[in-house]
């Protein structure tokens, strides 16, 4: 079993699981029935979801190529 490949396959699943949690959560604020919720402005929680995103992607390619 390579353990290069395995801690970051694994660590990239853990930081795309915390992404999605923070984009599913910021995505109930639209549920709202008044109609200033569908007015759409990036601010921190997408930012720090797509950018936890791209790293777990990373992660997740690094531990492919060490396949």
């Amino acid at each position: 079993m390579n353990v290069k490949m395995w801690g970051l396959l694994l660590a990239g699943t853990i930081v795309e699981a915390i992404s999605i949690v923070l984009m599913v959560s910021f995505g109930f604020g639209f549920l709202k029935p008044d109609p200033a919720s569908f007015d759409f402005v990036p601010g921190v929680m997408d930012y720090v979801g797509i950018s936890l995103s791209i790293i777990g992607l990373g992660l997740i390619m690094a531990g492919g190529y060490l396949k």
